[in-house]
């Protein structure tokens, strides 16, 4: 087992988070551009596959490519074909703060945790 399999996979995690931030930022910002479609990452989802196929041994990081995508699904229901609904993108939005702020103690938790087993080795 790799000794920072867990800190690389955490800041992968962050790392999607981050760009998941940035599409949501996107997405507000465009909430008035006409014919706007909002994009999204779904890195969980890959992350799950992951997880399930790694059969309980050690997930290969590089396998976490989560792909941004145009949300064409739900179309529109606006009459200038935009289909941000702002409301929904705000709570996205406070969602994945939450999510950042959980996943960046931890890897400083996990960080904290490997400078002292360093430190009782000397």
């Amino acid at each position: 087992m790799n000794f920072f399999s867990n800190v690389n996979l955490v800041n992968k995690a962050i790392n999607a988070t981050l760009v998941r931030k940035d599409l949501i930022s996107q997405n507000i910002a465009n909430v008035d551009t006409p014919n706007y479609k909002r994009q999204d990452i779904d890195f969980e989802s890959v992350l799950l596959k992951e997880v399930q196929s790694a059969g309980g041994k050690e997930i290969d990081i590089n396998h976490l490519n989560a792909d941004i995508y145009t949300d064409l699904k739900d179309s529109s229901y606006r009459m200038d074909g935009n289909n941000v609904d702002i409301e929904v993108e705000r709570s996205e939005e406070t969602k994945v703060e939450l999510r950042y702020n959980t996943l960046v103690t931890r890897i400083t938790a996990q960080l904290n945790r490997m400078e002292t087993i360093l430190q009782n080795l000397k």
